[in-house]
């Protein structure tokens, strides 16, 4: 708790600046049409006043640290016209796999070139959120290879080329490698349609990589491809790029760069769109300051 005050400090601060000014504006205005004797105070009770001081501050702190701490789990970065992007704590996975129907949305998953679908040790991580898709969205041999061939009739059906790798270019999984930025549309359940995109390339040994700057072309491709096929419907993302993507961003840079890349491209984005950062990083990345 002490280390989410401490990032949020700043924030804190300005709803203790707002609750402080009202509080002591109302003090002041009290004060015009009674004295200190009428409400029972001694008007030479310095003692007391001193008191009165600061019960008000730590009120006024107590409630702002409340308030702050409260209000930093959402922000709105950005709200004009049909088009507003939202930043706010929460699970992806829940987001993605809701237990009930809820309104269309689509849900984007960073994946590799070559959309593989197995999860273990040597090709994709059951830790990252590509791993956690493919573990809860085909939880058997026989939904992946249903998953697999969605995947390819999605690339297929929007023109996607493909290079076929040999074993000396990639030692496991799937070798047919899609251009960076290419994007899967599979149906979920419950109102989520996925977008499975295309943000890593795997080398030999199935180590992701990606750096900067086709991270950035990526993001783009990925909201012109939303502008064409996205109907309108709310968009989820995430800081997609960190960690085991190795394009070098740290999860606040990740998430500057796709806060400001939304912005960019917010005439290709005109609905709500929610970036997600994960609920376990609040005791290590603000959201208030963006």
């Amino acid at each position: 708790m002490l280390t989410r005050i401490t990032i949020n400090l700043k924030y804190i601060f300005s709803k203790f600046a707002i609750i402080s000014s009202f509080v002591f504006g109302l003090v002041s205005i009290i004060q015009l049409f009674f004295d200190w004797n009428t409400i029972g105070i001694d008007s030479d009770n310095l003692k007391c006043k001193i008191m009165i001081l600061v019960l008000l501050v730590v009120f006024c702190l107590i409630t702002s640290l409340i308030w702050g701490l409260h209000s930093s789990k959402e922000v709105t970065v950005l709200s004009k016209d049909d088009i507003k992007i939202v930043v706010k704590y929460g699970d992806l996975m829940k987001i993605a796999f809701p237990k009930k129907k809820q309104p269309e949305r689509i849900v984007v998953i960073a994946v590799n070139c070559c959309y593989d679908t197995i999860v273990n040790d040597d090709i994709i991580h059951e830790g990252s959120v590509h791993g956690q898709f493919i573990t809860r969205f085909a939880d058997s041999d026989e939904k992946r290879q249903a998953l697999d061939a969605e995947i390819d009739k999605s690339l297929t059906a929007f023109g996607y080329g493909y290079t076929e790798l040999s074993a000396n270019e990639k030692r496991y999984g799937k070798r047919k490698r899609y251009p960076l930025g290419s994007v899967a549309r599979i149906k979920g359940k419950n109102g989520v349609t996925f977008f499975l995109f295309a943000l890593t390339q795997f080398d030999v040994d199935c180590v992701a990589h990606c750096d900067k700057y086709k991270y950035f072309d990526c993001m783009l491709k990925l909201f012109e491809y939303y502008d064409k096929h996205g109907q309108g419907k709310e968009l989820y993302l995430y800081t997609m790029g960190t960690s085991m993507s190795r394009t070098g961003l740290s999860r606040e840079e990740a998430l500057q760069s796709i806060i400001l890349l939304s912005k960019i491209s917010k005439n290709m984005l005109k609905t709500k769109t929610t970036i997600v950062v994960d609920s376990k990083c609040k005791n290590e990345l603000s959201i208030t300051d963006l």
